[in-house]
C-alpha cells in the first residue's frame, strides 16, 4: 500500500502563510485527514499554499476538498492557491470529472479558482 501523508510549514519568507503538501492517494480513504489538516491551516493562517506534487491518486472527494478549502479561504478573508506542479495525475482527474473551467464560481471575485487557472 502506498505511503499517505499531510504534512504543513511556515515558509521562512511568509510566515503568515502555511503550505499543506498531501502525499499519496487523495481519496475517500484518507478524508477525514484530509479534511482535518485543511480545516487547521485555513484556520491558523491569512494564506493556504495547497502542494498537489507528490499525489499519486485523487477522487471525487478529493478534488472537491480543494474547491472547498478554497470557498472556506475566500469566505474568511484569506488567500488561498494551489502551487502548479504540472501533476498529471490531478490533471487527468479534474479533467475527466468536468473541472475544467473558464472562469471561476460566482464566490470568486478575485479570479483565483485553481480550475480556472488561478493559483501559484
Amino acid at each position: 500500500m502506498e505511503e499517505f501523508a499531510v504534512h504543513q510549514h511556515i515558509p521562512a519568507d511568509q510566515p503568515g502563510t502555511r503550505v499543506l503538501a498531501i502525499t499519496g492517494s487523495m481519496t475517500i480513504h484518507h478524508g477525514a485527514e484530509i479534511k482535518a489538516a485543511l480545516l487547521e491551516a485555513i484556520e491558523s493562517a491569512d494564506a493556504l499554499q495547497l502542494d498537489l506534487a507528490e499525489v499519486t491518486a485523487i477522487d471525487l472527494i478529493g478534488l472537491q476538498f480543494i474547491c472547498s478549502a478554497h470557498f472556506s479561504a475566500l469566505a474568511g478573508h484569506k488567500r488561498f492557491s494551489v502551487m502548479k506542479s504540472a501533476n498529471p495525475v490531478v490533471a487527468a482527474a479534474a479533467h475527466e470529472a468536468g473541472f475544467d473551467r473558464h472562469v471561476g464560481c460566482v464566490q470568486d471575485t478575485e479570479n483565483t479558482c485553481f480550475w480556472a487557472g488561478g493559483g501559484t
